[in-house]
């Protein structure tokens, strides 16, 4: 733990000592406790009662109203409600004053984690509080300006801040509303006037400003290898595809062009000039700092920079918007038409959207490799009569065609869904699916592919209730269902069936609602999925069915192939929205190798993924001592693993022999019973039950002679 203070050498403290050092400072000036890197690892283990920064924030007393104390601490710590106890610690003598969001603030981390700047003041002070949050991208000066600007507001926002007041309580997350900054203009210093939230979408003008480009013939040409030689990028240097053509795959043109003419990393650059018979947008790049030193052509080219910093997802989407047809109606001319600055000024911009910008990013990346693929195919052909070895080109072209047309074929498969389905879905689910498709192919037995595809769906709905749960437990949530299925396991009742699982599902956006968790976030794809109005309309057809073989009202083996074809359709529309399944990897951690000195873990671990239980080993680099070996995790789009014990546990399944995917069934005669997804085989262990009372799956012992006297 280090001490730094504005005047005088920063000083090291343990976090027992850490109170009393910090005593006599503040009385002088502000100071910032830096935690050692291991305090600001975030952990999956659950916190102890007391915790070693709590019991020190406890000791320390503000000095006086001005007393001001930086804590630079994980995201989590004031986020998730597993701390809330630091939070209300926090709040007893000091109330938060500021706070900076940063990601990827520390490289001796990782590039994902997130930290806080967290400044506390005395509960006596003015209540407000100043939240800014560092964009990955822009200019460290810009963003200290706006920073500079939005401590000396009384309310309102900035692009990147706000400012909030009452501050806030210690029962609620800590998270930064990017809504209440984007929503938000800094008001004229000069009057009297307030900011305020109703203001209208941004315009490109509020953002963008155009950049002066270059005249080909204004400048000296130049050789790529000469000094200050800078490349001009022309219209035929669009790929087309949101990217540049490279320098080696083109005639480029490099010239002496002065710096005031010169592109920046960021500066977006796009043709201006659209033929009447094209229904796209114009082409359209955003500048990396690999295409640089380059200007721009600009008798058919426009380039913009930003003018404020904006996240890096927003800008990649803001040119994608660029790219579309949208672009057409900002278009004047007949034969040749000209979009202009001046009409690109009041052109509406789309509010930014992560979800939206990655989505665009992997349909790019499709693109490239669809092209690619088309690239080969032509040079094959072309290549096939240009030798005057005919049989050579013969065998060229049948062998090396061959790979063509068995990719080719590979992804014609992805329009089958059952295919998507036998192969992206975590494998409890995928390895149910495959059993359905294969006996549904038997005509003159529907009856076992029927009650396949019942199972099926339960499975589907089990699975995703307890991963919902596990993920909850993470955030310190309880989903009230979940309460009820732990008093009957607890008390040796009926095991949790099909509506136990479709009702915490539905339950699920209420009790996540105060969390305020980010789109990205996997609980929000759960949320949606248990309240989605089309998959309970299914869900109800498929549960009645369930009931009605449950209480020997079958169907009519007459009835059974049509009723079949039904739920079939049914099944296949759950398993089609719980496709978001295939973004979060089910994955069963094998090794871990932690590197003290790297704070990185190497990781091993299968994926299990699609219907065969047996696959590769893959590996990650993680910046998390706590993965467990031998645990169930899913891996979210940001890469971080979240832990699934004891709420579902991988192990070998006594009665068939293979690894399988166990949950909580019951207890029988106070031991432990699991069972199996895949199969449905039972297993007793009772070396579960710690973690299960852990977790609250089941209730905790009484103490011996808790009910006496």
């Amino acid at each position: 733990m280090s001490l730094i203070s504005q005047d005088g050498p920063a000083a090291t403290a343990s976090w027992e000592e850490v109170a009393t050092v910090a005593a006599a400072r503040l009385r002088e000036q502000p100071i910032v406790l830096v935690p050692s890197l291991s305090d600001l690892i975030p952990s999956d283990e659950p916190p102890a009662s007391v915790s070693p920064i709590q019991a020190a924030i406890a000791q320390m007393q503000p000095p006086s109203d001005s007393a001001l104390l930086g804590l630079l601490l994980p995201t989590s710590l004031i986020t998730s409600r597993r701390h809330q106890g630091l939070r209300a610690v926090m709040t007893r003598q000091w109330q938060p004053a500021g706070v900076v969001y940063s990601t990827g603030a520390l490289p001796e981390l990782h590039a994902s984690e997130q930290l806080v700047l967290l400044y506390l003041r005395a509960r006596s002070a003015q209540s407000r509080v100043h939240a800014f949050r560092v964009p990955r991208t822009g200019d460290m000066g810009d963003l200290e300006k706006e920073l500079t600007q939005l401590l000396a507001l009384p309310a309102g926002a900035t692009p990147h801040g706000y400012v909030m007041s009452p501050p806030w309580a210690a029962d609620v997350n800590w998270r930064f509303d990017p809504s209440k900054a984007a929503k938000h203009q800094l008001a004229d210093r000069g009057s009297d006037a307030t900011t305020t939230s109703d203001r209208p979408g941004r315009t490109f003008g509020d953002l963008f400003e155009r950049v002066n480009t270059a005249r080909k013939e204004a400048f000296p040409h130049l050789t790529a290898e000469a000094p200050g030689a800078v490349r001009l990028l022309r219209f035929r240097d669009f790929s087309g595809t949101g990217t540049l053509v490279s320098a080696e795959e083109t005639d480029a043109v490099w010239a002496a062009v002065p710096p005031e003419r010169q592109l920046q990393a960021g500066d977006i650059v796009m043709q201006s000039v659209l033929h009447e018979s094209t229904t796209r947008g114009p082409a359209v790049a955003v500048i990396d700092q690999e295409d640089l030193p380059a200007a721009l052509e600009g008798s058919m080219n426009l380039a913009f920079r930003l003018k404020q910093p904006v996240e890096e997802h927003y800008l990649r989407l803001l040119a994608a918007y660029l790219n579309s047809p949208v672009l057409q109606g900002y278009a004047v001319g007949a034969t040749i038409r000209r979009i202009g600055w001046k009409s690109l000024e009041t052109l509406p911009l789309p509010a930014p959207d992560e979800a939206v910008a990655n989505a665009l990013d992997d349909l790019d990346a499709v693109r490239q490799r669809t092209l690619s693929w088309h690239g080969e195919a032509n040079l094959l052909r072309q290549s096939t009569f240009t030798g005057r070895d005919h049989e050579a080109a013969r065998q060229r072209i049948i062998t090396e065609g061959r790979m063509l047309r068995l990719r080719v074929e590979a992804a014609a498969q992805l329009d089958d869904s059952g295919y998507i389905y036998r192969t992206t879905l975590p494998y409890p689910i995928a390895m149910r699916w495959r059993n359905v498709e294969a006996k549904a192919s038997i005509d003159s037995a529907p009856g076992p592919a029927y009650q396949a595809a019942l199972d099926t769906a339960e499975i589907l709905f089990c699975f995703c209730a307890l991963v919902a749960a596990a993920l909850t437990h993470h955030e310190g949530v309880t989903i009230p269902r979940m309460a009820a299925i732990r008093s009957r396991l607890s008390s040796g009742g009926t095991a949790p069936g099909f509506g136990d699982w479709v009702a915490v599902l539905q339950e699920l956006p209420s009790a996540i609602k105060h969390l305020g968790l980010p789109t990205n976030h996997p609980l929000t794809e759960f949320a949606s999925f248990g309240i989605d109005q089309d998959v309970l309309d299914a869900r109800v057809r498929l549960y009645a069915l369930r009931n009605d073989e449950s209480h020997i009202r079958r169907a009519d083996e007459l009835d059974l192939p049509g009723v079949l074809q039904t739920a079939l359709a049914d099944l296949r529309f759950l398993l089609e929205r719980a496709l978001f399944l295939a973004d979060l990897p089910l994955v069963h951690v094998t090794s871990v190798r932690w590197d003290s000195l790297r704070k990185s873990a190497s990781v091993e671990y299968h994926r299990l993924i699609g219907d065969h239980p047996i696959v590769p080993i893959s590996t990650s680099e993680q910046h998390d001592p706590g993965l467990e070996v031998g645990s169930l995790y899913i891996i979210d789009s940001e890469r971080r693993f979240h832990l699934l014990r004891p709420f579902l546990m991988r192990q070998l399944c006594q009665r068939c022999r293979a690894w399988s995917t166990f949950h909580i069934d019951r207890l029988e005669k106070q031991e432990v019973v699991l069972k199996s997804l895949e199969h449905g085989h039972s297993l007793k262990d009772s070396a579960t039950r710690g973690a299960l009372h852990h977790v609250g799956l089941l209730e905790a012992p009484r103490a011996k002679g808790a009910d006496e006297g």
